[in-house]
């Protein structure tokens, strides 16, 4: 492509495996002129001294693009907001397009192409919850939920990083389309030949049932939830067959989000419509 990238999350879009996957093709990336640094050390060399007050470490310096590399392409969810401060009293990442101008800048992104995956707020909202619980004092759903369902809504989000990048063009895309075109998506958003990626294989991650979080919702009642707790109890009951994953909301609630993430899709496919307009929303594969 050409091109500076800078993509952004969301998270539980499916972001590690892609991550991985990056890491896995990295000679092909170099070999297209793409410097790529995984994530561990992204976070460690940038996200974590530019973003994150009281961590430990100075500011780093801007790094050099190696020789023969004269694109990056950087991909860190945190940028945006770290996970449990996805959903605030302000709304979805309200800081997302600061600290992305933020590591934009640091990095010297040349009008970069943007890259983001939604996600239908009725499974992304309690999946966010739980990756929180693994890192963060335990709280109940509803205490995460600072804003309310009938407020949900993307395009706050959108428009303040198309407002932060006004020579960037914006590329979206559904998580729900994902499954089994991860390696059209990279092609897509790299310029790379499909065949050119190696995919991760099936990860195995230990994910909280409702079961599990029911649990400790009544374990909250008796008292305080340790971090332990929460470990504890989702190994005993992890999702999988025979027990669902969290599914917190009431048939009202649910179809009002569905109807809130529909009505954001078809006002973005409306605008990337547009000739010359500098937001495409695709379908991966």
């Amino acid at each position: 492509m050409a091109q500076d990238i800078l993509w952004l999350g969301l998270h539980k879009t499916g972001t590690t495996f892609l991550q991985k996957s990056l890491d896995l093709s990295q000679d092909r990336l170099q070999a297209a002129g793409l410097a790529w640094v995984g994530l561990d050390e992204f976070r460690r060399r940038w996200t974590r001294p530019l973003m994150e007050e009281g961590h430990d470490g100075a500011q780093p310096a801007p790094a050099e693009r190696p020789a023969g590399l004269p694109w990056r392409l950087v991909f860190d969810e945190n940028i945006i907001g770290l996970v449990q401060r996805g959903v605030t009293a302000r709304g979805l990442y309200p800081q997302a397009a600061e600290r992305a101008l933020k590591i934009a800048r640091h990095l010297d992104l040349q009008r970069p192409l943007l890259v983001l995956g939604l996600r239908g707020f009725a499974g992304f909202l309690p999946s966010l919850y739980c990756e929180a619980l693994k890192s963060t004092p335990f709280q109940t759903f509803r205490q995460f939920l600072l804003w309310p369902p009938e407020a949900m809504s993307w395009l706050p989000l959108i428009r303040r990083l198309q407002a932060a990048f006004p020579d960037s063009a914006l590329l979206l895309y559904r998580a729900e389309d994902l499954s089994g075109h991860e390696a059209a998506l990279l092609a897509r958003i790299t310029g790379l030949p499909p065949g050119d990626f190696t995919l991760l294989g099936a990860p195995e991650r230990l994910g909280h049932s409702h079961a599990a979080i029911d649990r400790l919702h009544a374990m909250a009642r008796e008292g305080q939830v340790s971090r332990e707790d929460v470990r504890r109890v989702t190994a005993e009951l992890p999702r999988g067959p025979g027990q669902p994953g969290y599914a917190p909301w009431t048939t009202g609630e649910r179809t009002l989000l569905e109807a809130l993430y529909a009505r954001d899709l078809a006002h973005l496919a409306a605008l990337s419509r547009i000739p010359g307009s500098r937001l495409q929303l695709i379908t991966p594969g």
